[in-house]
């Protein structure tokens, strides 16, 4: 196992741990003050243990190397996982959602809350850190499995924060509904975050391009064609997971010898694989100039 595949694993299990605390410390402080705001904190943070056990599995399944069935790896699994978070924080925001409109309609009875606002800012805290840590870890080793937990986190923080500001609010006027209403806000916050990781998840299963990627490719692939006298067309590029795949046709002069051309391309090959910020698998087709296949 590499020294990016270990700081990753490391991530997600740190991550785990401290979801399971974290969802201990949240339903006690629900169950001491009864706030809906605090209960849909809680409900995220159940999510958040779910979609990090799929997330570890998924990660291990992302290092599995090509085989007989998957010539081109697991990689994408990363994208089923980061989908598979943003669902289950959608089906969250729609429970919260429902008790925060239920609890509208019939009132809420808040108690202890002081102390509840202390657990609460604990868990918020820990969790921002931990959301930072994750998300950090994840740019680093390009991986969308820790991104799109660490976010995950990152919004779950921000919800113990909205909590403890709607708790202040009804205990300092009496508003008792303030609290369900700020379960209602978070809960419309929270449905925009899953739909992004959706979102993301999508593009990633359906070979979307990355325009800085594909960019920095162009760039490299033009100056190593001006300075050789070459063309080339047909470029393509797809991210899959933790890595990416660019494929071009390479226009040589009619005549050119085959050793000369070949030597040439995996020039530019390993050019073009030096730019990418990830391992890149970079494929060319030779062509001549004067008798490009018809097909093109």
């Amino acid at each position: 196992m590499t020294t990016s595949h270990r700081a990753e694993t490391t991530a997600m299990n740190i991550s785990l741990g401290i979801g399971i605390l974290m969802l201990g410390l949240k339903w006690y402080a629900y169950w001491l003050t009864g706030s809906v705001a605090i209960f849909s904190d809680a409900m995220e943070t159940i999510v958040h243990i779910a979609a990090v056990a799929f997330a570890s599995y998924s990660l291990r399944i992302t290092f599995r190397p090509p085989d007989k069935d998957h010539h081109f790896g697991h990689d994408k699994i990363s994208y089923f996982s980061a989908g598979l978070e943003g669902g289950l924080i959608i089906l969250a925001a729609i429970v919260i959602i429902y008790t925060g409109v239920e609890k509208l309609i019939v009132g809420v009875q808040l108690e202890q809350v002081t102390l509840g606002m202390s657990l609460t800012a604990l868990a918020g805290g820990i969790n921002a850190l931990l959301g930072w840590y994750l998300v950090r870890t994840g740019k680093k080793s390009h991986s969308i499995i820790v991104v799109a937990n660490g976010k995950h986190i990152l919004t779950d923080a921000w919800t113990s924060i909205g909590a403890i500001l709607g708790l202040l609010i009804a205990q300092a006027t009496g508003m008792t509904w303030v609290d369900p209403l700020a379960a209602l806000i978070f809960g419309g916050n929270i449905i925009f975050e899953g739909f992004k990781l959706m979102r993301s998840s999508v593009d990633g299963l359906m070979d979307k391009t990355n325009p800085e990627l594909e960019q920095k490719a162009r760039l490299t692939i033009e100056r190593f064609c001006t300075e050789h006298s070459l063309a080339f067309h047909r470029l393509r590029l797809r991210e899959s997971g933790q890595k990416v795949y660019v494929d071009l046709h390479l226009l040589f002069p009619t005549g050119t010898p085959i050793e000369r051309a070949h030597a040439l391309a995996t020039s530019l090959e390993l050019d073009v694989a030096a730019q990418m910020p990830v391992t890149a698998d970079v494929t060319t087709h030779l062509e001549s100039k004067d008798h490009p296949p018809e097909h093109d």
